[in-house]
C-alpha cells in the first residue's frame, strides 16, 4: 500500500480504538469509510441470519426511511449481494448498473436507482459459530474499484467489529423486537426515551406537556406493542437498540 493509504488506515484504527461508546464508534467508522470514498455503511456483528444483518444492524448510517422501505418490500429476501455475502468469505463489489436474470433481484437494483447509492462493497467478517458478520459500505457517486480500497475497508471493518465486541454492542435485539420499537408512535417513542432517562410519569407529563393520565395510557400501549409486562423490560429493549 502507498504511504497515503497507510496513513489513512493508521488514523482510522487509532480513532476506532479510542471510541468510548456506540456513538463514538459510529462516528469513527463513518469518518474512516468516508476517507476512502464511501458515504454510508451498515455493520452487523454476529447476527443469526441475513435479515438481522440488514434490518437490525449493530451500527448503521442508513436513514430510517431507507430501512423502513427495505423492510416493507422484503428486500432482504431478494438482495443479491446480501445473499452472496453470507455464504462467501471474499469481499463483493456491486454496482447499481449490474444486471440479474432473476426479476426480483433486478427489481431490488431498480429500487437502488432511485437512491443516491451507485455501488458498494460487502465484506464478510469474523463471526461466532452459527452467526453472520458483515459490513456494507456504499458509494454515493461513481467509485473506482481497486484492491487498495478493498483491503482498507477489510481492515477498518474488522477493527470496528473488535471494538463493537469490546463495547458490548454485539448482543442485539431481534428483528421482531426492532420492528416493534418502530411501531411506537413518535409520542410513545419520546415517552419511552424519557423513561429510560429515569424520569417518572409525573416528570414526563411536565416535559412533554400532557397529563400524567395520558402518560400512563401511552406507557400501557408501549408495553402492549413491545410485548412486555414491565416498564423496566420496555426500557431494556430500547437501550439494546441504541
Amino acid at each position: 500500500m502507498d504511504i497515503e493509504t497507510l496513513k489513512k488506515l493508521a488514523d482510522a484504527t487509532q480513532s476506532i480504538c479510542g471510541a468510548q461508546d456506540k456513538i463514538g464508534l459510529l462516528n469513527s467508522l463513518q469518518k474512516s469509510f468516508a476517507s476512502f470514498g464511501f458515504g454510508s455503511f451498515n455493520l452487523g456483528c454476529h447476527k443469526p441470519d441475513k435479515h438481522e444483518i440488514a434490518l437490525n444492524p449493530t451500527l448503521t448510517t442508513w436513514p430510517n426511511s431507507f430501512m423502513l422501505e427495505y423492510e416493507r418490500r422484503n428486500w432482504a429476501d431478494f438482495d443479491p449481494n446480501l445473499a452472496r455475502a453470507v455464504v462467501t468469505e471474499k469481499p463483493i463489489w456491486w454496482s447499481s448498473q449490474d444486471i440479474y436474470s432473476c426479476r426480483y433481484q433486478q427489481s431490488y437494483l431498480d429500487f437502488l436507482h432511485s437512491s443516491p447509492l451507485k455501488g458498494g462493497l460487502l465484506v464478510p467478517l469474523s463471526r461466532r459459530s452459527g452467526t453472520i458478520s458483515c459490513v456494507s459500505v456504499e458509494a454515493h457517486g461513481e467509485k473506482k474499484v481497486d484492491d487498495r480500497t478493498t483491503h482498507a475497508v477489510v481492515v477498518i471493518a474488522n477493527s470496528g467489529l473488535l471494538k463493537a465486541e469490546a463495547l458490548g454492542l454485539c448482543s442485539a435485539i431481534s428483528t421482531d423486537e426492532s420492528h416493534a420499537l418502530r411501531e411506537l408512535s413518535p409520542k410513545q417513542a419520546e415517552i419511552l426515551r424519557w423513561a429510560a432517562e429515569g424520569k417518572s410519569n409525573a416528570d414526563i407529563a411536565t416535559i412533554v406537556d400532557i397529563s400524567e393520565r395520558v402518560v400512563k395510557y401511552h406507557m400501557s400501549e408501549i408495553l402492549r406493542k413491545l410485548g412486555v409486562a414491565t416498564r423496566a423490560q420496555a426500557i431494556s429493549k430500547l437501550t439494546q437498540r441504541q
